[in-house]
């Protein structure tokens, strides 16, 4: 064995610092993927994970597909929580609820209209 090769107790402790510093960022990233196609598990992950994580992760990887498809989930998550707050998605404006009704007849159809 040269002085190279790992041994099986730097493998361990190679194994134990992974699991101490969780998950690898492609993995955070998918869970986060996964969780915007359904409400509660994008609460779960949000609560659990958070945004801040998957953050990290979108800048702790190489990959430049993971680096996309974590942008799009953390923007979802991101949209998720504005439509909690009672907010307007960027860029857009509040719905006008109201219509005038000029030349609209309103009078049920038995009664004939007065002009």
């Amino acid at each position: 064995m040269s002085a190279d090769e790992p041994t099986a107790d730097t493998e361990r402790v190679r194994a134990s610092l992974r699991r101490l510093a969780g998950p690898a960022p492609e993995v955070v990233v998918e869970r986060a993927v996964e969780a915007t196609g359904d409400l509660e598990a994008a609460a779960e992950f949000a609560g659990t994970v958070g945004t801040e994580a998957l953050g990290a992760a979108i800048e702790a990887t190489d990959d430049p597909e993971t680096e996309r498809r974590g942008r799009r989930a953390l923007a979802c998550f991101r949209r998720f929580r504005s439509a909690a707050a009672g907010a307007e998605p960027p860029g857009q404006e509040p719905p006008d609820h109201f219509h005038r009704g000029h030349g609209t007849d309103l009078t049920p159809d038995h009664e004939r209209p007065t002009k």
